[in-house]
């Protein structure tokens, strides 16, 4: 992997929450803030502006957002209103219309999409959670449902297609029924077939902000009492 090397970033979750509220007063949108306010502990402050970031100034086409049922996902509605056709997966139901946006109520392990059907696909804290039972219907453990599904996510993408994956990091394990934290090993296995093209790491510190870090420092963050992610572009190898 390579990893880019940035100026480090010390982000306040207050200054967060204000470009937050922001965003949704620019959309329109009229959501619980309080919810996603009192999320202290929500990566998706950093994860969110990360895939708008990398899609902004792209040519308008299909991308898909794996996972995308979230009261607080404001990334489908953004792109739509961009002009992107956004379609959105997901095993729950997501109440979101516009012409720009078609949902599709399936498991991303195996979906109905064709072969190189998207140009990008993104992926926000979702694929830790997939096939660990015990949330959003699970029933039955799939220890390699992390696995299934960037192998399904590889075959939707066409030639020169980027993955935006995002992820907790930290030493590795299950903390169920919650989620997986990634290791270097388990990311390794997980990235197998792809081609790295852009790595970088926060960290969450006591005093309740986000702090660009080495692989090395966020891969000491120790679950739970700490919080670390890895923000990943993707290609195929």
């Amino acid at each position: 992997m390579r990893s880019k090397t940035l100026p480090k970033i010390n982000v306040s979750l207050e200054t967060m929450r204000r470009l937050y509220r922001m965003a949704y007063a620019v959309m329109g949108l009229f959501v619980n803030l309080e919810a996603v306010e009192d999320g202290v502990l929500n990566s998706r402050l950093l994860e969110y502006p990360f895939v708008l970031q990398k899609l902004d100034g792209q040519p308008r086409g299909r991308v898909l957002d794996v996972g995308c049922t979230d009261s607080g996902n404001i990334v489908a509605p953004t792109l739509a209103a961009l002009g992107w056709h956004v379609y959105g997966v997901d095993t729950r139901e997501f109440k979101f219309k516009h012409p720009n946006f078609s949902f599709v109520r399936e498991d991303i392990r195996k979906t109905s999409f064709p072969d190189g059907f998207f140009l990008w696909v993104y992926a926000i804290s979702t694929v830790e959670h997939i096939g660990l039972a015990g949330r959003y219907g699970v029933k039955v453990d799939d220890p390699e449902g992390d696995l299934k599904a960037v192998t399904e996510i590889r075959r939707l993408l066409g030639p020169g297609g980027r993955f935006l994956l995002t992820l907790p990091y930290g030493q590795g394990g299950v903390v169920k029924p919650a989620e997986r934290v990634y290791d270097r090993s388990r990311l390794r296995q997980l990235l197998a077939g792809w081609s790295v093209q852009e790595e970088t790491y926060y960290h969450l510190d006591s005093r309740g902000e986000w702090h660009q870090a080495s692989e090395e420092v966020a891969g000491r963050t120790r679950t739970p009492g700490g919080v670390a992610i890895a923000l990943l572009e993707l290609t195929c190898a």
